[in-house]
Parts: C-alpha cells; structure tokens; sequence
C-alpha cells in the first residue's frame, strides 16, 4: 500500500536556551527528511519554550518569517523536497506585534503559509484572525494547521474542516492532565473526517513538566495510528494510507449532513449575557435529577409498555430511553405518556418506524413533543426549571448544533440513539465543551456529560450494559454561567455548501 511519510520531531525544549534548541531542532529535522518524511512537523513555540509572562520576557527570543531558524529549515526542504512545520514565536516586522505562530516551509524551500494561533497567550502575543488561510495544498491532499489549545474548541478545527483539509497538523505544547489531549484530538478526527497529526513535546518547561506529553496521529475514524511520548527528544514516524496517490479522508462525507441554515445563534455576542435566565427567558434554575437508561432497542416499545427503568428513579426529573423500534408511532407515544404519568417525571426516548425516526418527549404534565429526524432544526423544550433540546446523534457530530443551542439557553441536549460506540461517548461528551450538558441513551450504555471547569476534563456519568442507568443532579444555575469563545470565522461556518475548500478551490497563502 502507498505511503505517507510523516515524522513528527518530539523535542526536549529547554526553556529561554535558543542556541541550543536551534541546532537540536535543525538536526533532528535534517535526520527526518534524510530518512524519507515528506511531512516534518515540529512542536509549538519549539525554539523558546512556553511560558513567559509578558511581551519583555519574550522579546529577545522573536524571530521575523526571514529569521535564521525558517532560513536553516528552508534549506532542508529544498534539499530534500518535504514540507516543514515549525512552531515559533514570531514578530511582525512592521507593526511589532508578537504571535505564537506556526511557518510552512515547502519543497521548494519558499514559505509556503504563515499560520497565527487564534487561542493565543494573553500576557504577551496577539491572537490571530479566524478568517486567516491556515491549509495549503500538496500532491497527497490539502492540508491544514492549526496550533494546541485551537483544537480544545470544536469548531475551529471544524474551519479548517470546511476549507477541505485532509490532514490537520497541529504543534502543541499540551502536557498531560485531567484533561487528556489524546481524547480531544481524536475526537476531531473522527467529527470532521480528517487525519490529524499532533506533534507534542518532551522535557520541562519553566513551569510545566511535559514527560507525559504525548505526539499523536489520529485517522478519519479516529483509529489510533501514533501514539508516543518521550521525555529526551524524539522523532516519531507514521505512514498514512494513500489511494491513487491521495489521502483517503472523509471530509466531504462528514461536511455533507451539516446544516448551516439552522446554526445562525452561533454568532451571536452573548458578553452581556451574564444572567442567561433573564437574558433567553428561561425556567427559573433548580436541581434536575437526569437518569439516562440504557436498553434493548427491539423490545423497548413491546408488551404494551417501556421497560422498567433500573436503580432509583423516584426521584428523578428527567428519563431518557434509547431509540427503540415500534410499528406505530403513536402507540409509542402512548406509552411515554403512561411512563411519564406513573413515575411523575420528564420521558425521552427515540422511536424507530417504517416511515422514519422521531424523538418523543412528555414532560411530568403529559405535554408531548415529537420531533421528525427529517428536520434538521433541534428543538427546544422548557421543563419546570430548564431548557432542553432534542437531537440525534449524527446531529451533534457538528459542534455547530451544540454552540447555536447554548446560545440559545439550552441547558442539556437529549440524545435517544440505537447504539452509543466508544467514539460516540468521547465525541458527544466533547460536546460539552460548547457549554451545554448532554444525556444520552443506547441500546448497551448511556452517559451524562457536564460542561468542564477550566480546562478539566468533562465531568461524565456512565453506564454499561442493559442494566443499571446512569444518573446525575444537575446544578442548572451553574450551567446558566456560560462563557462563549467568539473568535470565529462565521461567514465560514454559516456559508452555505458547497465551500472553496471542499469544491477544489484554492488553498491559503503566506
């Protein structure tokens, strides 16, 4: 099978040691393109390391787009026809202003594109324009950059996504945590259908220890194809899989169930949003007790009633079932009524029929709600003290639907499925990210997500099997303090299909 040669230079970065770090990096990137890469790609802020204080401690170890490190780098790809990644931080020349940035070197040893990163560090470099090109073009596919903590946000990866990259690279000065990168970058390969390269570090920072820093390459299914750490550094290979001489993404098949005509909240400026309550006009906040019950989706709608839920729910505020098969949507409906009415709560659950999918739900008053999968609109729902929305899975495989739905004071979304895989966790529960709790059923487990403090990793209740569900009290005031990242390309996002970069139109420039 045809091969892509990909080296990913895992460096031991000394901290504020720039004469050092340059020569360690130039050699090890010499040794990858005489081994055969024809994609290096280097850590992020590699010739100075990471943490600095302010734009004086920083100063003296900026360099321009034409500085002597992109200048040695240059001279290697040119001698050994590959692209080169380096992530450094830059000035630009004319205004003074710094960035922690990432330099495409290409085969002809020019500057191919000059990526800024968006989610930049506040105390001493400028963030850079969303709308900035960040893919370019090779003979195996387009691809993209993006640097670290830009992928903690689901949809700038998703930008790069709909300007047709194949592969993401990402230089990332991410060291292990409650948070695990490793998850997070798996999960935008698999959201998006692209391959994703992270090249991580080795070594201590000034303030960090990254020995469990971990370089990583995900595939379009998010299979796991790299997975290495090094405290000294390292060069980490990989061959990516080609078909005719192209990268075998799936981007264009992701992209094609997206419907941007229902994500316009995502713009919306919500910085005066401090009381959401007030703000979107919802239920007045309290404890919602969600239990989220895993079962055989055959059999849930047979013998005239659901399957008895597992644990203690007397309690509870909120049920939510898998989709199940039913030959009649009504009489499906009926027994959600029946349900809701003898356990006094909210019931959700999915129901599968010739004719199509629906999402049922009745509230503890027998108020019904079904919504046809056939709409691409979630709806939204008010319960006694929050505001709910029904999706499908598919649906929240686009971090568009999570953020519109927040926006638009969404406390948790409900996703009934037929079957949850372990990708489904790990992608439905990123969703939380966007600041809106997620509770969803299958037929062999069921999870309850909760938006992460800080940088944590998302809170998760979760189930196996058909037996026991999963349940949490959640705290609906403390999902009212939402905070939103707005630096966005939303003409991008909110285009409509089909997008340059997924129709053969032209890639980034410098």
């Amino acid at each position: 099978m045809e091969k892509l040669n990909i080296a990913l230079v895992h460096l031991d970065v000394r901290h504020g040691e720039i004469g050092r770090n340059r020569r360690e990096l130039v050699s090890l990137n010499r040794k990858a393109a005489e081994s055969g890469a024809k994609i290096i790609v280097n850590t992020e802020l590699g010739l100075t390391g990471y943490s600095f204080g302010s734009r004086e401690e920083i100063a003296p170890m900026v360099e321009t787009k034409s500085g002597p490190t992109i200048e040695a780098l240059s001279d290697i790809a040119a001698s050994h026809g590959c692209y080169i990644v380096l992530g450094y931080a830059e000035e630009e020349r004319r205004t003074g202003i710094f960035y922690n940035a990432a330099a495409v070197v290409g085969p002809d040893g020019k500057l191919l594109l000059g990526y800024r990163k968006i989610t930049a560090e506040v105390r001493w470099a400028c963030a850079g324009s969303p709308s900035r090109p960040n893919t370019f073009d090779t003979p195996w596919g387009r691809v993209g950059v993006a640097i670290c903590s830009d992928t903690y946000y689901g949809a700038i990866p998703r930008m790069a996504a709909l300007r047709g990259a194949d592969l993401l690279l990402v230089p990332a000065n991410w060291p292990g945590g409650s948070l695990d990168p490793k998850e997070l970058w798996r999960v935008r390969a698999r959201e998006n259908g692209f391959y994703l390269a992270a090249c991580n570090r080795g070594g201590n920072d000034k303030t960090m220890s990254c020995e469990d820093a971990y370089s990583c390459v995900y595939g379009p299914e998010g299979e796991e194809l790299l997975a290495e750490r090094s405290c000294p550094s390292r060069v980490f290979t990989v061959g990516l899989p080609l078909e005719k001489g192209r990268l075998r993404s799936m981007v264009s098949e992701r992209m094609r169930s997206r419907s941007p005509e229902h994500y316009s909240p995502i713009y919306l400026d919500m910085r005066y949003a401090a009381d959401m309550t007030e703000y979107c006009r919802l239920p007045s906040p309290g404890k919602l007790r969600v239990v989220c019950q895993p079962a055989d989706s055959s059999g849930m709608f047979a013998d005239g009633g659901l399957p008895a839920p597992g644990g203690d729910v007397s309690r509870a505020d909120l049920l939510v079932f898998p989709t199940g098969y039913a030959c009649d949507a009504g009489a499906a409906v009926k027994q959600l009524v029946k349900t809701a009415g003898t356990l006094q709560c909210a019931v959700c659950a999915g129901i599968a029929t010739d004719d199509g999918l629906r999402i049922a739900c009745v509230d503890r008053n027998g108020a019904v709600t079904v919504r046809s999968c056939a709409d691409p609109s979630p709806c939204r729902i008010d319960l006694d003290s929050a505001r709910i929305a029904l999706a499908g899975r598919g649906e929240l495989y686009h971090p568009e639907v999570a953020l519109a739905l927040a926006k638009q004071g969404c406390d948790l979304v409900v996703v009934p499925s037929v079957k949850l895989d372990e990708h489904d966790r790990r992608v439905l529960g990123a969703r939380s990210i966007e600041q809106v709790a997620v509770a969803a059923s299958g037929s062999d487990r069921a999870f309850l997500c909760q938006p992460p403090e800080g940088h944590d990793r998302w809170p998760e209740a979760y189930t196996e099997g058909t037996g026991e569900p999963c349940a949490a009290a959640l705290d609906i005031s403390r999902l009212r303090r939402k905070r939103f990242y707005d630096r966005l390309d939303y003409e991008l996002l909110l285009g409509k299909p089909p997008f340059p970069g997924l129709n053969g139109g032209e890639a980034g420039s410098s």
